[in-house]
């Protein structure tokens, strides 16, 4: 008799906790399963953001770049207009003179650039001519590869027109639309200076705890000093460059030297892309100037050297490690950029990079990205 109520007894003990082990296990499975569906919803949630984002910079190009711009120059014009303010001096008014000097100055540098540019403009078919035979036997391999090519895909057929790269009509019905541009960015730039200190306090004011509040302002100020510093530094930096490439010219004996000084003080600002171009650029001035070959490429060797000094020693040693970004991840910037926005996507790409890197370091959960960033 007491041998079966042993086992019932056992059988009491043992038959729940199974029962709970096995419900449990399935529980543990369940969730397993909920959370992979969660990770992978929200990584598709993450793509079609991306995604989402991409095509709304592509399709708002014409309102994004110009106001990034516009805020990038009062970014790095803010410091300079604070600074006389604070002597007692209106800052519409300190706004105003600020950018009229800026002005000045690019007006200035247009004009003493701009009939030597003309010339160089009237000249390139003549210029083109006198190359040719000089690049024969460069071109004679792009030819027959390109032969090749059209062996391959077919040739063109007859009477078929040839693609136009440059339409004037094209150009002066953009004209317009710049000039428009133009005018926006400036004034943008001008009301920033102004009001920009007053929007910041409203936007501020919209988040409800202190330290929110206190980030704000403490990203818009981070980034308001560290662009400004890049911008400037950058600029001065370029200036040099430029500055350097003048004597270059003036030293090999190419025409209108300070056109090309100014021509290296804007790409550099592209980097890698930039002073490629220029480099090639030098190349070609170089064939026009020299008969041989090999005095041909002093110009470019000696504007090659410039720039690597510029890029490997003087630029980390002014900007420091604090802006240094990772060569890859700004190639790759470019490019997107480039493909989004074009000439002017490049132009902002590594400022909207460097502001970029300063809110991920100070927003919680982005401090990867700044990482990656460099």
């Amino acid at each position: 008799m007491n041998a079966p109520r042993w086992w019932q007894m056992q059988w009491h003990w043992i038959a729940p906790e199974s029962g709970e082990a096995a419900i449990g296990e399935d529980e543990r499975i369940g969730s397993a399963r909920q959370q992979r569906q969660i990770a992978s919803l929200r990584l598709t949630v993450v793509w079609l953001s991306l995604l989402g984002t991409i095509a709304a910079m592509y399709l708002a190009k014409a309102l994004i770049v110009p106001v990034l711009l516009a805020l990038f120059l009062a970014l790095s014009l803010n410091p300079l207009v604070a600074s006389l303010t604070r002597r007692w001096l209106p800052r519409a008014l300190v706004a105003m003179l600020v950018m009229g000097a800026g002005l000045a100055v690019v007006v200035l540098v247009v004009i003493a650039v701009a009939e030597p540019a003309q010339h160089w403009i009237d000249r390139a078919p003549e210029a083109a001519r006198l190359l040719t035979p000089r690049m024969r036997a460069v071109t004679q391999q792009i030819e027959a590869a390109g032969r090749a090519t059209q062996s391959l895909t077919g040739a063109r057929a007859a009477g078929t027109p040839s693609p136009v790269l440059f339409d004037v009509w094209d150009a002066v019905a953009a004209a317009p639309r710049l000039v428009v541009s133009l005018f926006g960015v400036v004034l943008l730039v001008y009301f920033l200076l102004v009001y920009g200190e007053d929007l910041l306090r409203r936007i501020a004011s919209l988040n409800t705890s202190f330290a929110s509040r206190r980030n704000t302002v403490d990203i818009v100020r981070v980034m308001q000093h560290e662009i400004s510093r890049y911008l400037f530094t950058t600029t001065t930096i370029n200036t040099l460059v430029g500055a350097g490439a003048t004597l270059i010219a003036f030293a090999c004996g190419i025409p209108d030297p300070a056109l090309w000084g100014v021509m290296a003080l804007l790409l550099n600002f592209i980097p890698y892309f930039g002073p490629l171009c220029m480099t090639v650029l030098f190349v070609l001035l170089g064939l026009l100037t020299y008969p041989k070959f090999g005095p041909a490429l002093t110009p470019a060797s000696l504007f090659a050297a410039l720039v690597i000094v510029e890029g490997q020693f003087l630029s980390p040693l002014v900007l420091g490690r604090r802006l240094k970004l990772d060569p890859l991840m700004i190639l790759l910037w470019l490019m997107l950029l480039g493909w989004l926005w074009g000439a002017l996507g490049i132009v902002v790409a590594v400022p909207l990079l460097v502001a970029l890197k300063i809110v991920c370091q100070r927003v919680a959960g982005w401090d990867w990205f700044a990482r990656l960033l460099g």
